[in-house]
């Protein structure tokens, strides 16, 4: 009974551990707003992480993230100042193929 639960344990534990993935630093250059809820971020470089996304050219933040105001704000903000940014993703937006932000660094210059 006991090495089932441990096994069950661990399998739980890595599907949490796979969760979210994390992407190189970068300077935003671009962000697109659309219509179908989702804006798309552009970095200086390709957007490398584990996740198995077709497009890898873009971020995708979703509006109904529950920290989009302050993701938001504070990529307009480091778009302007010219600073770097990295974070985490997971999945991959269904309708853009890019990795779904969950987390946002802002790095100093």
């Amino acid at each position: 009974m006991r090495k089932h639960f441990i096994a069950t344990l661990l399998i739980v534990l890595s599907f949490n551990l796979s969760a979210n993935s994390s992407f190189e630093e970068g300077k935003v250059t671009k962000i697109i707003l659309h219509d179908w809820g989702r804006i798309l971020i552009y970095l200086d470089k390709d957007i490398i992480t584990k996740e198995d996304c077709e497009r890898k050219s873009a971020l995708v933040l979703n509006k109904n993230n529950q920290h989009f105001q302050e993701m938001y704000s504070s990529l307009l903000a480091a778009y302007h100042a010219g600073s770097k940014v990295s974070g985490w993703v997971n999945t991959c937006d269904p309708k853009h193929s890019s990795p779904v932000l969950t987390r946002l660094d802002l790095l100093p210059k």
